[in-house]
């Protein structure tokens, strides 16, 4: 998912986006992304990669913020939409994923830090 951003001071590094999204640089990346991410599941997910996680990068030069969801300990990202969550069968890792996904996104547009989705 990539939104482009309407606030990009808004990110800045080692302090809170909103109050309450830790955000990290990420000089690796070129060019440099503002990050915030989280991470699901417990001590044996994490041992054993079936974890899942969220990840979110503005890109400092184009002003987009990508974000990814993640799965078995970040080798595989996976798409969904809001009707995923209304699946029987879903796993709980990925519902609490997808579920913060929507809750970060919403938070954001509702804020005006970023509009639909491009």
């Amino acid at each position: 998912m990539k939104f482009k951003v309407l606030k990009p001071e808004s990110f800045i590094p080692d302090t809170k986006l909103l109050g309450k999204y830790n955000l990290w640089e990420n000089t690796a990346m070129k060019p440099t992304h503002i990050c915030h991410s989280k991470g699901f599941g417990d001590k044996d997910d994490m041992f054993f990669g079936t974890d899942n996680s969220f990840w979110a990068g503005l890109n400092t030069e184009t002003k987009e913020l990508e974000i990814e969801c993640l799965a078995y300990g970040g080798m595989c990202g996976f798409e969904f939409t809001r009707e995923t969550l209304k699946l029987e069968d879903l796993p709980d890792l990925d519902k609490e994923c997808i579920e913060y996904t929507y809750k970060f996104i919403d938070d954001l547009k509702e804020n005006g830090v970023i509009e639909d989705e491009i």
